[in-house]
């Protein structure tokens, strides 16, 4: 099957379906994925591992409550799938995942990673002691903190050059220096 994402590929999480839109099978998805292509006409997304080809896709439009305030957090569009033309027929697919295979990913320059890449490494300070595995990421509006969950509870590791001092992906490892007055 040509179709199936490789079974050794991690599916990549970049949208969850939220609900239908219209009678002729659209639905509406929050966005979670960074890249401008992903939802373009003809690309494919996986919902529980099945391919299902964009026919076309169009920024949500959102309502206003009456404090002038919008009922969305993230990123929503509207997308309709070839074979896919009416409510019932994409009714299951509410609340699902939008994944890709992780070959449909982008390679990004050294030293940078995704979300997906960095969570659950286990965090190593330069002496080797375990400090847990990254369990969240916050996005904040300077640079990325990670939170390591251990024993000895969370700690929050901004994601800065000169704490993060190795990523080691094959390993599953991120060796950081904590500055004084970290923990």
């Amino acid at each position: 099957m040509t179709d199936s994402p490789p079974q050794h590929s991690q599916a990549i999480l970049v949208g969850q379906i939220v609900s239908t839109h219209g009678l002729l099978g659209g639905v509406r998805a929050t966005v979670l994925s960074d890249v401008s292509h992903r939802f373009s006409a003809g690309q494919v997304l996986y919902v529980l591992g099945q391919p299902y080809v964009i026919s076309s896709s169009s920024p949500a439009s959102f309502k206003s409550n009456h404090a002038g305030k919008s009922h969305h957090s993230g990123n929503q569009i509207i997308l309709r799938f070839q074979g896919l033309d009416s409510e019932d027929s994409v009714k299951e697919l509410v609340g699902e995942e939008l994944t890709v295979p992780e070959t449909a990913v982008p390679s990004l320059p050294e030293g940078e990673y995704f979300h997906y890449q960095i969570m659950g490494l286990q965090v190593l300070t330069e002496e080797g002691e375990n400090l847990g595995s990254v369990s969240e990421i916050l996005e904040t509006g300077s640079n990325d903190v990670y939170v390591a969950s251990g024993d000895s509870g969370e700690l929050l590791i901004p994601a800065l050059a000169d704490v993060i001092r190795e990523i080691r992906l094959s390993d599953g490892v991120m060796v950081v220096s904590l500055p004084d007055g970290l923990r």
